[in-house]
C-alpha cells in the first residue's frame, strides 16, 4: 500500500507544486504572463507616447522632475531609469533598444519603454509591490511615532523608542545618513517627502520616516514577510494533509479489497473451490471481486459437472467392458459350444457399439460444456430443416404419428442459430419422445414473448414432478437402472440443455396436453451474439 500510495501522492502533488512555485516552467505563470503583457500594452501604450513626447520637447535636466510630478497622479510607481539598468536580460535589453513597450513580470508588474534614442527609459508600474503595499499600510503609524518623538526631548527619544520595543514584535530606532545603507539612501532620493520603503539585501521591507534633517525613523519590518510565510506555509500544509487523507481513505479499501482478492484467488488456485472473494461494494475493486466470484462459481461447476461425468463415464463403461471379458474369455473356452459362441460374438458386437456409442455421446457432451464459438453460429430457414427432419424421423417410425406446426411468420424468416446444434437438440429430443410415445409426437416452432420456442410432445407415461430437474443430469435415466445400449446413455437431454445454454436460452419440462411429457427449447430473439 505504502509503494501504491507513494507513487499516487507524487503523481497527485508534483505537477501541483510545480503550478504553485513560480518558475520558467509554470504553464500557469506563463500564461498569465502572456495575456498580461498582451493586456497591459493595448491599455497603457499611449501613456508611453503622451509621456515620452512631453520629455522629448523638454530639456534632459527636467526629465526627472517632469516624471515626479506625474507620478503623484499615478496610485503605482512611475519614473526614469537608465537603459543600463536593463543589460541583464539580453531580449529586453533589445526590445527597449528598439524602442518597443516591454512588460516585466514581476514584484510588481511594469511596463517599460526608452525615451526616444535616449539613454532614459520609462517605468511604469501596474500594480503595488510589496514594499508599497507595507508602507502604505504602516504610513499613518509612522507619521505618527515620528510626532510622538518630535513632541519629547532628544534625551528621552532612546528610552521611549526601548520602550516601545518590548511592547511591538519589530525594531524601531534612530539612523543618521551615515548609518544609511545605499538601498536607504537610494529610496530617499526618488521620493520628495513622507516615508519611504524598499526592500534590503535579505528580503525585507525597510521602511524610514525623517524625524528632523538628517536623522530618520528606521523601522525593519520581517514580521509581515514572516506572518504572511507562515499563513501560507500552515494553508499549504493543510491543503496537503487533506488531499493525503483523500487519497489514504480512497486507496486504503482498494489495497485492502486487492490484498484480500490475491489471497482469495492463491487459496482458490491451491484446489479451495469453495473460496470466495469478498469487498465493499463502494470501492471501486467490486466489480473485480463480483467477476472472480462469477467465474470461480463457473470453474467450480464445470470441474464438479466433469468430475460427476468421469464418474459416471466410468460407471457406463464398466457394464460392456465387463461383458466383453467375459465374453472373450467364453470364446477362448474350449468346452463353448458353437452356438454359445455366436451368441459371445454377438454380445461383443453389442458391446462395442455400445461402447462406440458412449464415446461418441461424451464427446458431443463435451463439444457443448464450453463458451459457445461464435463461428458455429448464422442465419438460416430453420423451418426448412424442422420439415426434412421430421420426414426422415418418420420414416425412421412407422408406427409413430409426427406433427410439425410452425407458425406462419417463422415459415420463410432466418434465424440467427448454431443450426448443427438446434437440430442435434431437436433430434435428441423426438428420440427420446420416440421410446415413451404411444401413438403420437408432436414438434412446433413459434414465436412468444420475444423468444423462439420449440416444443416437442408425446402421449407417453410423462415424468414426476420430482424427477423434472434430474432428467437434464448426465447419465440420468428414469425407469431404466440396467442402462442398455437400446436405451442410450442419458446423455441425450444433457445435451440439449447445453445447446440451449449456447443460445442464452434454457430447457423446460412440462405436461403435454397429449398426456406425455413435453420438453421445451427457448431463446430471446435479440440473441446475435455467444452467451458469456
Amino acid at each position: 500500500m505504502i509503494r501504491a500510495f507513494s507513487i499516487l501522492w507524487l503523481v497527485v502533488f508534483v505537477p501541483i507544486v510545480l503550478l504553485i512555485i513560480p518558475t520558467k516552467i509554470n504553464p500557469i505563470q506563463r500564461l498569465n504572463e502572456a495575456f498580461s503583457e498582451h493586456f497591459y500594452q493595448q491599455i497603457y501604450s499611449v501613456n508611453f507616447e503622451l509621456l515620452s513626447n512631453k520629455l522629448l520637447n523638454q530639456p534632459n535636466e527636467q526629465w526627472d522632475i517632469t516624471i515626479q510630478r506625474y507620478a503623484t497622479e499615478f496610485a503605482y510607481p512611475l519614473k526614469l531609469d537608465s537603459l543600463s539598468d536593463y543589460e541583464f536580460d539580453q531580449s529586453l535589453h533589445e526590445s527597449l533598444k528598439n524602442g518597443q513597450v516591454s512588460f516585466l513580470y514581476g514584484d510588481p508588474m511594469a511596463l517599460v519603454q526608452r525615451v526616444g534614442s535616449s539613454d532614459r527609459v520609462i517605468y511604469f508600474a501596474l500594480n503595488e509591490s510589496t514594499e508599497l503595499a507595507v508602507l502604505n499600510q504602516a504610513r499613518g503609524t509612522l507619521f505618527l511615532a515620528a510626532e510622538h518623538l518630535r513632541s519629547l526631548p532628544k534625551e528621552e527619544w532612546d528610552a521611549d523608542l526601548a520602550r516601545q520595543n518590548q511592547l511591538i514584535p519589530f525594531s524601531i530606532r534612530l539612523k543618521t545618513q551615515s548609518e544609511l545603507s545605499d538601498d536607504a539612501l537610494s529610496a530617499l532620493k526618488q521620493t520628495i517627502n513622507g516615508p519611504v520603503s524598499y526592500v534590503n539585501n535579505m528580503g525585507q521591507v525597510e521602511l524610514l520616516a525623517a524625524i528632523e534633517p538628517g536623522l530618520w525613523l528606521h523601522v525593519q519590518d520581517d514580521l509581515s514577510q514572516t506572518t504572511q510565510m507562515k499563513l501560507t506555509s500552515a494553508i499549504g500544509v493543510l491543503f496537503f494533509l487533506l488531499i493525503s487523507l483523500a487519497l489514504v481513505l480512497w486507496i486504503f479499501p482498494l489495497w485492502r479489497d486487492l490484498k484480500q482478492l490475491v489471497a482469495t484467488a492463491n487459496e482458490f488456485g491451491r484446489g479451495h473451490l469453495s473460496r470466495r472473494a469478498k469487498a465493499c461494494k463502494m470501492t471501486v475493486a467490486s466489480q473485480l471481486s463480483l467477476s472472480f466470484n462469477k467465474m470461480a462459481d463457473n470453474i467450480e461447476n464445470l470441474i464438479a459437472g466433469q468430475r460427476e461425468l468421469t464418474n459416471a463415464i466410468a460407471h457406463d463403461l464398466r457394464t460392456p467392458l465387463y461383458r466383453l471379458r467375459f465374453a472373450l474369455e467364453m470364446l477362448d473356452d474350449e468346452q463353448t459350444s458353437a452356438t454359445q459362441r455366436e451368441k459371445y460374438r454377438r454380445t461383443i458386437d453389442s458391446s462395442i457399439e455400445d461402447l462406440d456409442h458412449l464415446i461418441n455421446q461424451n464427446l458431443v457432451l463435451a463439444r457443448y460444456n464450453r463458451v459457445a464459438d461464435i463461428n458455429q453460429f448464422s442465419h438460416c430457414h430453420f423451418a426448412d430443416c424442422l420439415k426434412q427432419e421430421v420426414e426422415h424421423f418418420t420414416l425412421e417410425h412407422p408406427n409413430l404419428v409426427i406433427n410439425l406446426e410452425v407458425s406462419q411468420d417463422l415459415q420463410q424468416q432466418q434465424v440467427f442459430i448454431d443450426q448443427n446444434g438446434l437440430m442435434r437438440a431437436v433430434k435428441n429430443l423426438l428420440s427420446n419422445a420416440s421410446r415413451y410415445a404411444a401413438t403420437t409426437i408432436t414438434l412446433s416452432f413459434q414465436c412468444q414473448h420475444k423468444h423462439y420456442v420449440i416444443c416437442v410432445e408425446d402421449d407417453g407415461i410423462g415424468i414426476a414432478k420430482t424427477d423434472v430437474e434430474r432428467v437434464f443430469e448426465p447419465f440420468a435415466q428414469l425407469e431404466n437402472q440396467e442402462r442398455g445400449s437400446g436405451k442410450g446413455h442419458g446423455l441425450g437431454l444433457a445435451i440439449v440443455k447445453q445447446i440451449a445454454h449456447w443460445h442464452s436460452g434454457q430447457v423446460l419440462v412440462d405436461d403435454s396436453s397429449l398426456g406425455g411429457a413435453k420438453f421445451v427449447i427457448q431463446w430471446p430473439q435479440s440473441f446475435t451474439m455467444q452467451p458469456s
